[in-house]
């Protein structure tokens, strides 16, 4: 709330006035449009900025930990709070205007924080705090954050010299540029793609769930009529990846990878230059702030502890895989052989899902098409809550919502029988989202009635969103004090699930759901956060262990227990099968080695690049030097395969850079975590408790090999997932 001075005009008011983080606990969408946006980041900044000097005007005598450090975690609020908001309509509501600000925005933020690190007086106060006394008398958790500034202002080069900082800054601003063209590139390469089919018969095994989308796809395009139908196929999820799996026709699955492989690869798109440049700027910034390499840099204070054990960790785990993947990659092409008629070498790459699709079939008689009757999105979503409401001792409400469109209509969507007793107003408002597809729900402590958090829920493709799925943190509530518990969370929940069709609800595909249990991972790691700090809380965990939640929620998409809780068919509402339940546990670890295999490749150049990029892709076509690095970990193919770091937002504008390898690190986690489920009961809420009080509430107040050791009361075990899987014993 902004209080006014007598005698301010209206029109000033109105200026003064920043709805991105002056806005309660859930923000009016309606108002975050991107010029205004522009302008409570910049105000955000420059309130950071008077609270930093506020800090670097301390004398020793005077600092304690809530004129510095606490004073220090507070003082970017507006400004992230802001860019966070701007960043959710940037990724599902794209258009110019965004693109615009967000390009305007990143030097000044890419400047203010390499500023922040570099102001001397700032360092001076919190180095000569850190080393206080009374530091010594704080709690764990706020020692545990002291250190962490201090290591943040190092890693960004506060011990650098004038002409360092000054460099160091430059390339910082940079990066942010590169990162955000990147990210254009691969949308609009994304959505310059399309192909209208007129012909049924290219599409021959394609499921009628696909044809009927398609067809709707086309119509709102202006193709085809519902006499005279046509069918759009996309590079949005899941268009032309459901062709390349399931269509019987050749060329068309080939098409349809081709112009896949071109995203990030063709004029005026094409990445390769950019990749180049990143990788140069962060081995520069390694060298500037004395690490041998940018993954040195990035993984001093995460599990891994250096690139060289991460490094040991992939190729470790490559040695492992190979004899299996090998054997698998043999019977893959002993079967193309016998449908072909003839013997074939080398796969082609618009072949290997399909082909692995139709062996699985023959091989276990089944098809996972058809479970997407037993698998509707609404009943997906109340059973998946239902599990986590019982191991978790929560409740899950959905909240009504309101959309307002630009052109001033308003959608209303209003949630019978979802009373939320004992719970704030914040739970049982009625919440304003982005998008009219977009739902949201209250999270509820199930013993005290204390509103946890709330998430948005925003699951279908459209054009002005990018692929993939991800969590959003938004906001962390205020910390619990004394008998007050903390404040309620915000977040969000981005995917890009098999949409609804005409007549038909949203029937979603096991990979659909998979994703989805994936996602709702990281949602309960954001939503039953409750740490001293927010800096500590839900997902602020070192990235090597932060998919931990997310890889762990998974396994509830396979096991008979948990899957009967939304297994129902849409029309009968007959439950599932227990022969399709049984044919999907053998499934499960169909061809394990090279899925294993088809991401630690992705690491392996991930770690490659960011450790030796000069000796092995300077001055190289990106795609033969990827080629050559991992001929001996892939399969004989037909074509090469473009590099995959043309389109890895991962590991240029996201997390993961020098990062990729923490997937499998947490895959490994995740399977020894889940030995404990397994053995004490996969629907045990006191396990469940167990694993939420010990791991998901404690974010990142505690180092991540701690928190695991309090959970399983051991170390990991470091072949728990090739045990899982069946490839070691």
């Amino acid at each position: 709330m902004v209080f006014l001075a007598a005698g301010v005009t209206g029109a000033q008011q109105e200026e003064e006035r920043h709805p991105f983080y002056e806005c309660g606990f859930y923000p009016e969408w309606g108002e975050l449009v991107a010029a205004q946006g522009a302008k409570d980041v910049r105000a955000g900044i420059q309130l950071a900025k008077q609270r930093l000097a506020k800090i670097s005007e301390l004398q020793p005598e005077q600092a304690n930990y809530e004129n510095v450090f606490a004073a220090f975690e507070d003082a970017p609020r507006e400004m992230e709070r802001a860019e966070g908001y701007l960043d959710v309509l940037s990724s599902t509501m794209d258009n110019e205007e965004l693109r615009r600000v967000q390009e305007e925005l990143l030097p000044e933020m890419s400047l203010f924080h390499a500023a922040m690190t570099a102001d001397e007086k700032l360092w001076g106060v919190i180095k000569a705090a850190a080393a206080a006394p009374w530091v010594k008398q704080l709690s764990p958790e706020k020692q545990r954050y002291v250190q962490q500034v201090v290591d943040t202002f190092r890693d960004s080069g506060a011990d650098l010299n004038s002409e360092q900082k000054k460099r160091l800054a430059q390339i910082q601003s940079e990066l942010s540029l590169l990162s955000h063209q990147f990210d254009k590139n691969v949308l609009d390469a994304t959505n310059s793609w399309q192909w209208v089919v007129s012909d049924p018969s290219q599409l021959a095994g394609m499921t009628k769930e696909w044809m009927a989308r398609a067809q709707e796809s086309a119509l709102k395009e202006g193709h085809g009529s519902p006499e005279s139908p046509k069918w759009l196929i996309t590079l949005q999820e899941p268009s032309a990846l459901e062709v390349i799996r399931s269509c019987d026709v050749e060329d068309t699955r080939r098409k349809c990878w081709e112009a896949l492989a071109s995203v990030g690869g063709e004029q005026p798109y094409d990445n390769a230059s950019i990749v180049a440049r990143v990788m140069e700027l962060r081995k520069e910034q390694a060298a500037l702030l004395g690490f041998r390499s940018f993954a040195d840099l990035i993984l001093a204070h995460r599990m891994a502890g250096s690139g060289e054990r991460a490094m040991e960790f992939v190729d470790d785990m490559m040695q492992k895989v190979k004899p299996a993947f090998d054997e698998e990659v043999a019977q893959l092409l002993e079967f193309i052989s016998r449908c072909k008629g003839s013997k074939v070498e080398k796969l082609n790459p618009w072949d290997t899902s399909y082909y692995m699709r139709k062996l699985a079939k023959e091989r276990f008689s089944f098809d996972t098409e058809l479970l997407r009757p037993y698998q509707e999105c609404d009943h997906v979503l109340r059973g998946m809550f239902s599990i986590f409401e019982k191991l978790y001792s929560i409740r899950i409400h959905e909240q009504d919502t309101i959309f307002r469109a630009a052109d001033g209509a308003v959608t209303q969507r209003q949630r019978a029988g979802t009373e939320i007793k004992g719970a704030g107003q914040t739970a049982t408002q009625i919440v304003p989202v982005w998008h009219q597809d977009v739902r949201a729900f209250a999270v509820l402590d199930a013993k005290s009635g204390a509103h946890l958090g709330s998430f948005y829920m925003d699951l279908f493709p459209r054009s002005t969103k990018r692929g993939g799925a991800w969590v959003q943190p938004l906001d962390y509530g205020k910390p619990a004090a004394q008998d007050r518990p903390h404040g309620p969370h915000l977040a969000a929940l981005v995917a890009n699930l098999s949409p609804a069709t005409e007549g038909k609800p949203a029937l979603l595909s096991h990979y659909d759901i998979e994703t989805l249990f994936h996602e709702f991972g990281h949602m309960m790691h954001c939503m039953l956060g409750d740490t001293e700090l927010r800096a500590h809380c839900g997902t602020s965990v070192t990235w090597d262990f932060v998919e931990l939640p997310s890889q762990m929620n998974e396994n509830w998409t396979w096991e008979p227990e948990s899957l009967l809780t939304f297994a129902v068919h849409y029309e009968t509402g007959e439950s599932i099968p227990d022969d399709y339940l049984e044919k999907l546990q053998k499934m499960r670890f169909f061809f394990p080695a090279y899925d294993d295999m088809s991401q630690l490749c992705i690491a392996k150049l991930d770690m490659e690049m960011h450790m030796h990029y000069a000796e092995k892709f300077w001055g190289k076509d990106i795609d033969q030097a990827t080629q050559e690095l991992l001929e001996p970990w892939r399969a004989p193919y037909s074509r090469e395969i473009p590099s995959v770091m043309r389109t890895l937002t991962h590991c240029i504008s996201g997390g993961y850079a020098a990062g990729y390898y923490s997937y499998k690190w947490s895959e490994v986690l995740a399977a020894d975590v889940f030995t404990r489920f397994l053995k004490e009961g996969v629907l045990n809420p006191a396990v469940g408790a167990a694993y939420r009080e010990k791991i998901l509430s404690k974010g990142d107040s505690k180092p991540a090999s701690e928190l695991y050791r309090d959970f399983m009361g051991r170390d990991p075990n470091p072949d728990a997932l090739l045990q899982k899987q069946g490839l070691m014993k």
